[in-house]
């Protein structure tokens, strides 16, 4: 049996990421997608479009039941949920039955304080995993 390679334990989560392809140039067309699972090294995307292995992206990436504002003044219940902001690179690109890709993305880049939050709430999400 092969030997597990991944440094970080996927979390399924099922929500939307909006990215965008940063290039020279003119700038690509922002994409909306689904995302499977998350993890504090990446995501996996289910995609429409195909998008280059090594491609760098604008991640906005709405992670449902996090708080990345806790350090703000008053109660973390009261503060509006809002999305990570991250850089990633497609690591891998595979192409599914009926056209559509599955992305593999790893993040690169995150504000610390956004970073430090995922982290915590990922932790807590796998510790309630059976």
């Amino acid at each position: 049996m092969g030997q597990e390679r991944r440094q970080y334990r996927r979390v399924p989560l099922g929500a939307s990421v909006s990215f965008q392809e940063l290039r020279f140039g003119l700038g690509a067309e922002a994409s909306e997608a689904a995302y499977r699972d998350v993890s504090g090294g990446g995501l996996l995307v289910g995609s429409s479009r195909e998008v280059p292995l090594g491609a760098l992206l604008k991640l906005q990436v709405d992670v449902p039941g996090w708080q990345p504002d806790v350090g703000r003044f008053g109660p973390a219940k009261d503060q509006p949920t809002r999305p990570l902001m991250a850089v990633g690179q497609v690591v891998r690109v595979e192409q599914l039955e009926g056209g559509a890709y599955e992305l593999g993305i790893k993040f690169l880049n995150a504000h610390p304080d956004d970073w430090a939050a995922l982290q915590t709430f990922l932790d807590r999400a796998q510790a309630e995993q059976p």
